[in-house]
């Protein structure tokens, strides 16, 4: 893997969203406990590391994309605790719920579906499973569009794919 592919993976490691604050939430007119920051935070790491995957999957071959992968998974296992606050979430419980909703939203994107479909349906998946209340809905959905950056993602993966094309 180049350097450029590494420093790439380590940027893109950076743009997932740290654990949120409840009075972060509050300039959104969000009240929540703890535990629904924590669901929150485990979303925006969810549709984040979605959106990154797809990026370097369509962008960037292989063996590349499978090592950004890699790295940007040991990051997300280092920093598990510190920088997502999910210290008593046991990784392994999470991590096939993430999978889950990976395969929805994958199945959203292959109908032709805008992003903001997914987003709307990960907003929607945290008030169908009763960690948020649904007039607080649109309120999530904003928060997870100021939050998932997804156009700073694609700027990432566009620079390192014309970094790897051959010079012609």
């Amino acid at each position: 893997m180049t350097d450029q592919a590494h420093q790439t993976a380590h940027a893109l490691f950076g743009l997932i969203p740290p654990a949120v604050a409840p009075d972060f939430l509050k300039d959104y007119g969000l009240v929540m406990t703890p535990r629904q920051a924590q669901a929150l935070t485990t979303m925006l790491l969810s549709l984040t590391t979605y959106w990154i995957t797809c990026a370097i999957r369509v962008s960037i071959p292989e063996p590349v994309c499978s090592g950004m992968h890699q790295i940007i998974q040991e990051r997300i296992r280092e920093k598990w605790g510190s920088r997502f606050g999910l210290v008593h979430v046991p990784m392994e419980r999470i991590l096939p719920v993430m999978e889950q909703q990976h395969h929805t939203w994958e199945r959203l994107v292959r109908q032709g579906r805008e992003p903001i479909a997914v987003l709307h349906e990960a907003a929607g998946s945290l008030v169908a499973e009763g960690m948020m209340a649904s007039p607080d809905e649109q309120k999530i959905l904003a928060v997870l569009l100021d939050l998932v950056p997804i156009e700073e993602i694609g700027t990432h993966v566009t620079a390192l794919e014309h970094s790897l094309r051959p010079i012609i």
